[in-house]
């Protein structure tokens, strides 16, 4: 049991959890495994202690995107903030407006747009900023930064925002939380371009300060503990447990002082499994997992304990940063969402997909089914969007979600580009192409949804894996001025992203072949690591015209007379 340092409530807290509040670093890099809460508990309970701790003062949360600030992080650390500690919308906080005339004024007045942001009763202010909105850092001052996935941050960028960390030290520099830095994710994987980053964090740790502040944090909550049982038993006419109780409190005040200069210049760097939190999650909850996980999912989804895989060769060696573009949110139809108005992602916020122009989509179907979006314009071809499902749900339940994204689509026409191999199916009534396209027309009731889709690959045969190589070779490299300029949004295709940068090459009986080992990974893997989203992106651009348009000495194609490039 933890006694919290306003001394209104008892809470029950895992021991990593129990120690980062005891201790109260300035800078905290945390690693933690699957059920520890990160966001909603230790995010949440720093929050809480900076609001205190620092009235009046602004500070930023940050994100690798948006959409996730808006639709998960603000929401769990809102929950957390009411759920465990008692902060409510209303009576201690509001979104989107300026604090009540009777709460106390942010030391930096924001007078011009309160959107997206909280203000909270003692003065305090919270930004939003993230990777894919920088236009968001300009002209902040803030005391301290909130990050959360820090996998999905690049310290490259984070270090723009870094500099807005100065505010007043006359006015905040009293608290060790001022300019520092809480960061929070599960253990990143560098094979699929997640950011280690935060590991470097854990030479800027000098454990000998952290050592002291946990001893004098340890300290200060015996002292409370040993104060609230006192103010329990205590009477008005007790005159010999008032001092007691006096005593006590004076007691408290020194230690205070005490653990405020042993926190000052801390910096707190773990990597915690799961198992930090087993006597709430319960064993059954790690049985089951290792039931469903493989080892090394197991290894870094609970355990914690980073991969690192020797790269091979990549079967997209082509594939370089410029192929990938990070302004594909249009925040003007964000902002017509309110922080707390529950917004759902849709084809409305993508920059730039024409809504009066069809629609191309690659599917590949499987374990985990694959939608990729994309459009031409011009000389660019653009990826705009990626769709998947895994099991219990599979290719009725893709079509519901396209149809729902895209909701607000005004030529509600589908290119579909699918695996030739599926054309075999349609033989024996399981065509997983028709399938789509019937879950797209038609709603659950049989009703129409307005859409109309177009199989692109009927009666065609199968991509050898070294005619997508050569092709791809081609369009990622430029080198055809026949194709167009390929383009994928890296915030929309995060899991598209994290295909093409992993998939590896393989040889068979002397053939060169896209190594699909990925595909058996466990199924919370697939999205990020597996080949499938690659191959939805191949069907979606190794179509007949584009294949026929770059001259070569093979086809390639198993039932296509079509030149490629060789």
């Amino acid at each position: 049991m933890k006694i919290d340092s306003n001394l209104h409530r008892i809470e029950k807290a895992s021991w990593i959890k129990a120690a980062i509040d005891l201790m109260k670093p300035k800078d905290l890099y945390f690693f933690g495994g699957r059920g520890i809460s990160k966001t909603t508990d230790i995010m949440a309970s720093r929050v809480y202690d900076c609001i205190y701790e620092m009235p009046r003062a602004p500070m930023v949360f940050t994100s690798n995107t948006y959409m996730d600030l808006m639709t998960n992080i603000i929401p769990g650390v809102v929950k957390g903030l009411s759920d465990r500690y008692g902060f409510y919308e209303g009576s201690h906080f509001v979104v989107d407006q300026p604090g009540l005339k009777s709460w106390e004024p942010p030391f930096y007045p924001r007078v011009f747009d309160y959107k997206h942001t909280i203000s909270t009763h003692n003065g305090c202010f919270f930004y939003l900023t993230s990777l894919d909105r920088p236009s968001s850092n300009a002209g902040l001052s803030v005391v301290h930064v909130f990050g959360d996935e820090a996998k999905y941050l690049k310290i490259s960028k984070l270090n723009k925002l870094f500099p807005t960390l100065r505010g007043d030290p006359a006015v905040f520099g009293h608290s060790p939380y001022y300019l520092g830095k809480t960061f929070t994710s599960d253990m990143a994987n560098p094979m699929i371009g997640e950011d280690t980053w935060m590991m470097e964090m854990a030479g800027n740790m000098d454990k000998t300060k952290i050592v002291q502040a946990l001893q004098a944090g340890i300290v200060v909550n015996e002292i409370l503990t040993e104060l609230m049982e006192l103010a329990a038993t205590a009477s008005n006419d007790n005159l010999d447990k008032s001092r007691e109780i006096e005593n006590c409190r004076n007691k408290l005040k020194r230690w205070k002082e005490r653990h405020l200069k042993t926190r000052f210049g801390t910096t707190f760097y773990y990597s915690a499994s799961s198992y930090c939190n087993v006597d709430i999650l319960t064993m059954e909850y790690f049985i089951n997992l290792a039931a469903t996980l493989t080892k090394e999912e197991f290894n870094t989804a609970v355990l914690g304990i980073p991969t690192f895989t020797e790269r091979g060769k990549m079967f997209y060696p082509a594939l370089k940063d410029f192929h990938f573009y990070g302004d594909g949110t249009d925040f003007d139809e964000v902002d017509k969402f309110g922080l707390l108005d529950g917004m759902r992602d849709s084809g409305r916020m993508l920059r730039y997909l024409d809504k009066n122009e069809a629609i191309d989509a690659g599917f590949d179907a499987g374990n985990m089914c694959s939608l990729v979006m994309g459009q031409e314009t011009g000389k660019d071809y653009r990826i705009v969007k990626n769709l998947h499902t895994l099991p219990p749900e599979h290719i009725e339940e893709l079509g519901v979600m396209f149809v729902d994204y895209f909701c607000g689509h005004k030529r509600k026409l589908l290119h579909l580009y699918h695996d030739r191999a599926t054309n075999q199916y349609g033989k024996v009534k399981k065509d997983q192409a028709s399938a789509l396209k019937k879950a797209i027309e038609f709603d659950k009731s049989g009703n129409k949804t307005g859409w109309k889709v177009e199989l692109m690959n009927v009666g065609g045969g199968n991509i050898e894996h070294a005619t997508e190589y050569d092709f791809m070779i081609q369009l990622m490299g430029g080198n055809s001025p026949k194709l167009p300029k390929l383009l994928i949004d890296q915030f929309n295709c995060r899991e598209l992203k994290g295909s093409l940068e992993g998939a590896q090459c393989t040889y068979m009986m002397g053939k060169l072949k896209k190594k699909k080992t990925s595909e058996k990974l466990a199924m919370a893997r697939l999205p990020m690591e597996s080949t499938n989203m690659s191959d939805a992106m191949k069907y979606l651009l190794c179509r007949r015209e584009w294949l026929t348009s770059v001259s070569g000495k093979t086809t390639g194609l198993s039932g296509y007379e079509a030149k490629v490039y060789g």
